[in-house]
């Protein structure tokens, strides 16, 4: 073949060779960027709100049903101390109260029990979220999922053993023979009136425990002081007129006072003003929506940091 023949014909098959490599290398870049924009995709994307709040409503169901059948498992009587409890804390009250109280409360055992099965719901769901998200620190890191879940988990743990409890109060109102009346329907925003303010004391309790470890021997001092200053054992008349606005501020004394006058009536030492008026309920609710605020408000300030501090 001639030299100009060779050439014309490296020139076609460098040619060739120069289209080869360019599709090459293109289809090498877009080989490249493909991934990336899937990858990318992947990681911006988020479920859906509704898909996250049914996530996290099963992972709290999950939690305090597990919870639950762990605080009684490998006991005797089971189940039967979460009603004992409030039964033996009324037995020695009913002996030592009833012979200066009973003349001044009507069903003065029934008035008893129902405060002490609404205090024991306080106390127990406190007790129990107060550590919760320092405890369960490693599932934080290990599993997604906001905070939050885990002294609501709690709480719900404590309204289990609230509700088993209230068949007691049921066999008291049996007892003493009173009859329900459609008034009774009101025990239901009460319920949810005391649910909303033990979500807030939990949530506060256990955001501050992450940090400060005090909390505990606070809440330890605290608690029998919030005890004997809510008129769970006694009537609110003995108390001094001074005191009367003070106890009106906490909620749980409204709440307690109207759950016993809604099943016992004003004759069971339920009628007395605190602060006279609508005030009665008005300064109750407001401090609770205050404290549910507040408690948001702390959770999300220390949220991020909740899972690296445990």
């Amino acid at each position: 073949m001639s030299e100009p023949g060779l050439r014309d014909g490296a020139e076609e098959n460098g040619g060739t060779m120069e289209e080869k490599l360019s599709d090459a290398r293109g289809a090498q870049a877009i080989a490249k960027r493909r991934p990336r924009q899937m990858k990318a995709e992947y990681i911006t994307r988020e479920p859906p709100l509704r898909d996250r709040l049914s996530r996290e409503a099963r992972i709290v169901r999950v939690l305090s049903r597990t919870d639950f059948k762990l605080k009684y498992a490998g006991s005797l009587l089971g189940y039967v101390w979460s009603v004992m409890k409030p039964l033996l804390y009324f037995g020695i009250l009913w002996v030592v109260f009833q012979g200066i109280f009973r003349s001044q409360i009507d069903h003065f055992p029934l008035y008893l029990i129902i405060g002490l099965v609404l205090w024991t719901f306080v106390a127990d769901a406190v007790a129990a979220a107060l550590p919760s998200i320092v405890a369960r620190g490693s599932i934080l890191r290990r599993i997604s999922f906001r905070p939050i879940v885990i002294p609501l988990a709690s709480t719900a743990t404590a309204f289990m053993s609230f509700g088993v409890n209230l068949l007691v109060v049921v066999v008291f109102v049996a007892f003493d023979r009173l009859t329900p009346s459609p008034s009774w329907i009101l025990l239901l925003p009460l319920i949810l009136e005391l649910c909303l303010f033990v979500l807030g004391l939990t949530l506060v309790a256990a955001t501050l425990y992450v940090r400060f470890r005090d909390v505990a021997q606070i809440w330890e001092v605290a608690t029998p002081l919030l005890f004997f200053t809510a008129p769970i054992v006694y009537p609110v008349t003995i108390l001094p007129d001074w005191a009367l606005p003070i106890i009106a501020f906490n909620p749980f004394v409204q709440i307690m006072q109207d759950a016993r006058q809604v099943i016992i009536g004003s004759d069971g030492g339920t009628a007395t003003p605190l602060l006279g008026g609508l005030a009665d309920h008005l300064v109750p609710l407001g401090m609770t929506a205050l404290l549910c605020l507040v408690s948001l408000w702390l959770y999300r300030r220390e949220a991020p940091r909740l899972a690296e501090v445990t």
